[in-house]
């Protein structure tokens, strides 16, 4: 098969998230199988195209984005507004380079930026796949309210939905996530196939556990939704009580980022750093170093720093929200905890605290046995492809000779 993904970013990027890591780790186990892939992406220069191979993957990143990165390009508010006046032109040029590729069997894009708002007109098969909507409100797992000063959100928000009513193939890396797209987007016409996030084990799995006593780490996008403003309140509780903790928070910035490094400087909370963005390779060293691997969003769909930090040995606390129940039962592979309570994330970041490492290592055991199971790339590959081929017959059956 010749797969083409479409993707708001694309490893090595300084805007990648999950969505990159997950089209990154699917691109390149498909072409180990033998299939043939193209990437189709925003370039993070958007004055700059490029198209070579990388890893043997066909990476095409485009001009025009509708985003401005300050670290690349100078900002002015005029550039600021790409995320309006150049939304329709960036989506038009996707479709105009899928149309010049040859031999395409399928196409896989997010719903996420609603990068496929024209791609109903390619006379190939293609497949939404739901990774996080921008309407869904994680603290109550809800639709977001408009609201005046996040109108950008709410319009391409908006827009992902929409489109969805056009397409009949469409996959969701959790059922919580599933659960939510059939309650508050009705007019869907596709069935929604639940295939989880594969993770490559060999990449993340250790065999000792050697880590640092009292350390913690979060790994994600630093914004409220993901519960990293708990997670502080919950170290600076422990802190009171005389438990050494230590944090260490990666990932991607923003505004809330920037207030809450604010906050900490502010109060001298010199046990917390902010890491900022780092790629995926160079997190090995942190999940070795950590205890725990904390992750209390709101609402979260099926994240893989999860996996990752399981693999590694941490013992991971996550919320009872969302897509990691389907992926740590509670006190057997990891702790679940609800959201929204820092009071109660406290107690239970000191309960994984006074873990032995003969516990950490049958936790670590049983989180293996469960990832190699129903995560893996040997779990979840097979059933991709099998799905792949069946939306491929099904689609050139419902087309019949004629196309």
């Amino acid at each position: 098969m010749h797969i083409v993904f479409v993707c708001r970013e694309y490893p090595p990027t300084l805007r990648g998230g999950g969505i990159a890591s997950y089209i990154h780790e699917m691109a390149i186990n498909l072409i180990r199988r033998a299939h043939s892939v193209t990437v189709i992406c925003a370039s993070d220069d958007t004055r700059v195209f490029s198209d070579r191979k990388e890893d043997g993957i066909r990476v095409i990143r485009l001009s025009g984005g509708d985003f401005i990165l300050p670290q690349i390009e100078k900002s002015s508010l005029i550039k600021k507004m790409r995320c309006l006046y150049r939304f329709f032109s960036y989506r038009k040029k996707i479709l105009r380079q899928i149309e010049q590729l040859k031999d395409v069997d399928i196409i896989e894009v997010a719903e996420y930026g609603a990068e496929a708002y024209y791609l109903s007109k390619c006379h190939v098969p293609v497949v939404i796949r739901l990774h996080t909507p921008t309407l869904l409100d994680r603290s109550n797992f809800s639709i977001k309210k408009f609201n005046i000063r996040t109108f950008y959100d709410y319009w391409i928000g908006k827009r992902e939905l929409s489109i969805l009513s056009q397409f009949k193939y469409v996959t969701s890396c959790s059922a919580s996530l599933k659960d939510w797209f059939l309650k508050y987007v009705p007019d869907m016409t596709g069935n929604i196939e639940v295939i989880y996030n594969p993770i490559e084990i060999s990449k993340w799995k250790t065999e000792k556990i050697d880590y640092v006593e009292n350390s913690i780490l979060y790994v994600g996008t630093v914004m409220e939704g993901k519960g990293v403003g708990d997670l502080i309140e919950a170290c600076r509780i422990l802190r009171e009580r005389n438990i050494p903790v230590t944090l260490k928070i990666v990932g991607k910035w923003g505004t809330y980022a920037m207030k809450l490094q604010g906050y900490v400087t502010d109060n001298h909370f010199d046990w917390c750093s902010f890491e900022g963005n780092l790629p995926r390779e160079e997190l090995q060293n942190l999940y070795s170093k950590a205890k725990i691997s904390c992750f209390p969003s709101w609402w979260e769909n099926m994240p893989l720093v999860c996996l990752e930090a399981m693999l590694a040995g941490n013992v991971v606390i996550g919320s009872r929200n969302g897509g990691m129940t389907e992926i740590v039962t509670d006190k057997k592979d990891g702790f679940l905890i609800e959201p929204h309570a820092p009071k109660e994330l406290a107690e239970c970041i000191y309960k994984a605290l006074m873990m032995n490492k003969n516990s950490v290592t049958e936790m670590k055991k049983n989180a293996l046995y469960k990832i190699q199971g129903k995560f893996s790339f040997e779990a979840v590959m097979q059933f991709m492809e099998n799905y792949y081929v069946s939306v491929i017959k099904d689609y050139k059956n419902e087309k019949g000779p004629l196309g």
